[in-house]
């Protein structure tokens, strides 16, 4: 799956999250009205469309982050858990 896409599947898995029709991936997750439960849901559907678990804590998470940033900083955390994968 290209990374575009991945974004596009969590554009939509925020979406119905938060019971809206859509978000755009540039607004910020304060914009978008998450709060800290749904930034649970949010963490375990990256979990599920970039591999890997990620901690919140690693993820500089604020009311300015967007989904564009989440799918950069999962992408980037996929490629560092697989090449460090690939060195066992």
């Amino acid at each position: 799956m290209t990374t575009n896409m991945k974004l596009q599947k969590l554009t939509a898995e925020v979406a119905r999250i938060l019971n809206v029709d859509s978000v755009e991936p540039d607004v910020g997750l304060g914009e978008l009205g998450v709060d800290s439960l749904v930034i649970v849901e949010l963490l375990l559907a990256c979990e599920q469309i970039y591999g890997g678990r990620v901690s919140p804590e690693d993820l500089n998470i604020d009311q300015y982050t967007t989904l564009s940033d989440f799918d950069r900083n999962f992408t980037k955390a996929a490629a560092e858990a697989h090449a460090e994968d690939a060195l066992v």
